[in-house]
């Protein structure tokens, strides 16, 4: 009875919800909830060595000490078939005062190949690659042995920098409070995490930014980032754009799966790049069905669409040009400027048309415009991250104001 009330009421009031339309993509994906396994969070000690996977973002599900300072750990996606982005993320300390040189080999599910070299931090805000003399990757590649000094505090291993979804809404708020920025929650993933949105900007045109589908593609989320920072730097070509564009944020898609360590997927078992034709999955649901809403609610138009990821290289995967969309020239025109912007620096640009139900798709099928795909590599160094991301944002603010 008061659902049906409510329903009324809003009839009456004549505000109508859009949502996102299905489409059929050529190549379907079947995007049903699949089953996962859920890590057990433990605490393993010997000799006043203790290592644990009790914190957001971690993953080890096994473990094995060899002695007091040689341990095997063993590390699980959360379920199969998967992508092969074996993420791991652990902590240890030491019941004395003194440090300690352990030596760990960890190996994989079912063969799958080590990926991400191991990053070291003492206090979990700045983290460092190991050296290479403190690496050995096995011939096979199906694992990883690595020496470190364990300190009496606690010392963190993770495949890349922890990003969890406290820090990503820590950061959220931080640059919203830009004075033409807000930050909201817009729903909640299917264990109850908030799916967080930025908005900067009072334009009537629109552009769309989203991030993390993929837990472990922390380098992509720091171009989103530095692009990001570019556009909230009140600068005059920021306030200029901001004028006539609104930017729309959507940093972390899949909290459930970054904070729960997983490889790829969110807790549905699927991986969230794929569900962007039925939206059977809660997150993309509600991201897609904000973006489409806030569109037609404001009567506006989506110039552009970025999403942000990492893989094992730099890479633009584009829109065809072959496809008749509107905005048919900002891609080339964009990636020009950044190229001609970073000294020696040559795009690497994979165009094709729509295949899979992927974003880069959805903002052709759901807006006619050309969807990119930002990819950072895994080992990209932080600097030209944090370089390129400024520069691809001044690029698209330029772009854009010179488009008609």
């Amino acid at each position: 009875m008061r659902l049906g009330f409510i329903c009324l009421t809003l009839l009456f009031s004549g505000f109508v919800f859009s949502q996102a339309t299905p489409y059929d993509f050529p190549n379907p994906i079947d995007t049903n909830d699949k089953e996962i396994t859920i890590q057990k969070k433990e605490t393993f000690e010997q000799n006043g060595l203790f290592v644990d996977n009790q914190f957001d973002g971690a993953r080890l599900n096994g473990l094995e000490f060899v002695n007091d300072s040689t341990i095997t750990i063993q590390i699980n996606p959360e379920n199969s078939p998967i992508n092969p982005s074996p993420w791991y993320a652990f902590r240890l300390w030491t019941n004395t005062e003194r440090s300690k040189q352990v030596s760990i080999t960890i190996n994989y599910f079912e063969n799958v190949k080590h990926r991400y070299w191991p990053k070291i931090s003492y206090d979990r805000d700045v983290w460092t690659r190991l050296e290479e003399s403190q690496v050995a990757v096995a011939d096979d590649t199906l694992s990883v042995t690595f020496s470190f000094t364990v300190k009496p505090d606690t010392t963190w291993i993770s495949a890349q920098p922890l990003e969890t979804s406290e820090d990503v809404r820590k950061w959220s708020q931080e640059i919203s409070s830009n004075t033409l920025g807000s930050f909201d929650v817009i729903g909640k993933s299917r264990m109850g995490r908030d799916l967080m949105h930025i908005k900067l900007g009072k334009g009537k045109k629109t552009v769309v930014l989203i991030s993390r589908q993929h837990p472990p593609e922390v380098t992509g989320y720091y171009a989103l980032k530095a692009f990001v920072s570019r556009l909230a730097d009140n600068s005059r070509l920021s306030k200029k754009f901001l004028k006539k564009y609104t930017v729309h944020i959507y940093p972390l898609l899949n909290p459930d799966g970054v904070d729960m360590g997983h490889w790829r997927h969110n807790t549905g078992g699927i991986d969230l790049n794929r569900d962007w034709g039925y939206y059977r999955q809660p997150e993309i649901k509600q991201i897609a069905d904000h973006v489409v809403n806030t569109v037609k609610e404001n009567n506006s138009e989506v110039a552009a669409g970025l999403d942000f990821h990492s893989t094992y290289y730099d890479v633009y995967y584009t829109t065809s040009r072959s496809m008749d969309t509107r905005y048919k020239n900002f891609t080339d025109d964009w990636l020009n400027y950044i190229e001609s912007n970073l000294d020696g620096y040559e795009i690497n640009d994979k165009p094709s048309g729509l295949g899979s139900p992927v974003s880069k798709g959805w903002f052709v099928t759901q807006f006619n415009i050309p969807g990119i795909t930002y990819e950072i590599g895994d080992d990209t160094p932080p600097e030209f991250i944090e370089k390129k991301g400024k520069v691809s944002a001044e690029g698209m603010m330029k772009v854009l104001l010179d488009s008609k």
